[in-house]
């Protein structure tokens, strides 16, 4: 290879680890805040809550896993709602759905979607990984596509499950879907410089392999062991009655139950 070529790669390889260091010098709050920032833009709301996103209902894999579990009505709880696509095919399935998301506007496009399908649906303005519900309420509750992977630090994450087990009434369930990492994961020594980094600046010291800003507009945690979701899963208080993963799609999901 040429010198010159050889530096270029360089610089461009350079230029990638430093742009990956922009989620270690975040704590856990900033990096939600930092995704609250992109879901706050006056047309974020009306992208995601557009007619003909709402009229394509759920995925084939939100319609298996909806196939898997045995409720098919009752109240539901929806983390992370967006502009109401789930709710309204939920509603429409025969659950009674309250929706949780941390943009009030995404909750009212959400609320004016059902509404407008004559669909029950009550909105909470919460951030998921501190929902404050009441208990044993719900027979479902339902982690929209990859919010899971959306809440920084496994602690935060167990914390999450502890409430979504809290809010569960005993025979309820829990839809689980969350980001898989396609491909290998950075080398060691590179986890360790951003590691360090993390230190100097004293910001994401929790940092996990895998946490990653998704096209530099959102944090998420990307899974590559099916072993760290189920001790995940486990310290929440669940049991993992089905997990499937797509590399080639970046998504996994899960039914946990109690």
């Amino acid at each position: 290879m040429k010198p010159r070529i050889a530096v270029a790669r360089f610089l461009i390889r350079i230029g990638s680890f430093m742009q990956s260091l922009a989620v270690m010098v975040m704590r856990p709050d900033d990096l939600i805040e930092f995704s609250r920032h992109t879901y706050t833009k006056p047309e974020a709301a009306e992208i995601w809550g557009r007619d003909d996103l709402i009229g394509s209902g759920l995925t084939p894999d939100e319609r298996d896993l909806l196939d898997r579990i045995p409720a098919s009505n009752g109240q539901l709880l929806l983390l992370g709602v967006g502009g109401g696509r789930e709710a309204v095919a939920l509603g429409q399935k025969g659950f009674d759905v309250t929706g949780v998301d941390f943009i009030p506007e995404m909750v009212a496009k959400a609320r004016d979607n059902c509404a407008r399908h004559n669909l029950r649906f009550k909105g909470l303005v919460q951030d998921i990984s501190r929902i404050d519900v009441p208990a044993a309420r719900f027979d479902v509750v339902w982690l929209g596509d990859g919010i899971y992977s959306s809440v920084p630090t496994s602690s935060r994450r167990v914390e999450m499950l502890k409430r979504i087990r809290s809010a569960l009434k005993n025979d309820g369930c829990c839809i689980c879907q969350f980001f898989w990492r396609r491909g290998k994961g950075v080398p060691h020594a590179v986890e360790w410089l951003r590691k360090c980094f993390s230190l100097l600046t004293w910001g994401n010291i929790h940092y996990e392999d895998g946490d990653t800003l998704f096209q530099n507009a959102e944090f998420i945690h990307e899974f590559s062991t099916e072993q760290k979701l189920k001790d995940e899963f486990k310290q929440g208080g669940f049991k993992v009655d089905y997990v499937r993963v797509s590399r080639q799609f970046m998504r996994g999901r899960a039914i946990l139950r109690p």
